[in-house]
């Protein structure tokens, strides 16, 4: 589970599953509609400011005190700091060569790390490209 600000940054795209007893989809629109009025969810200029929602039914091999549940999937550019960590975190570890004599004993890298450097490279590909969300977002 990532757990990262969501007061700075905004959002790229959601994804809203609710599962349970929904007697009045109408009641569920209206909801999400009162949530988006009050700018609970800003999105980048980039994206429509739409929040994907589906519905889907209880389970009956799972007991449930709640009529209806839900998960939010965000995709927010906030995660870019936990990439950052994630990123440093890995580079204090390949200075120092932690943890890779095992890696190297398998035939795949055997030869070289080169496997990992550009997985590093790619994160922080990812880690920039949010940043710059981030920064535009900031900036108005």
């Amino acid at each position: 589970m990532a757990n990262c600000s969501l007061r700075r940054g905004s959002y790229l795209s959601l994804l809203s599953i609710i599962q349970g007893e929904i007697e009045d989809p109408s009641q569920l629109h209206r909801s999400l509609q009162r949530l988006f009025e009050r700018e609970h969810f800003k999105f980048t200029p980039l994206t429509s400011a739409n929040m994907q929602v589906t519905s889907a039914r209880k389970s009956p091999y799972l007991k449930s005190t709640h009529r209806v549940s839900g998960l939010l999937l965000a995709n927010h550019t906030s995660i870019a700091t936990l990439v950052g960590r994630t990123i440093s975190a890995y580079d204090k570890l390949r200075r120092r060569n932690a943890f890779l004599d095992n890696y190297c004993r398998e035939p795949p890298f055997a030869e070289n790390l080169d496997e990992f450097d550009l997985a590093r490279e790619t994160a922080q590909h990812l880690h920039d490209v949010y940043s710059e969300l981030e920064q535009a977002q900031a900036s108005p």
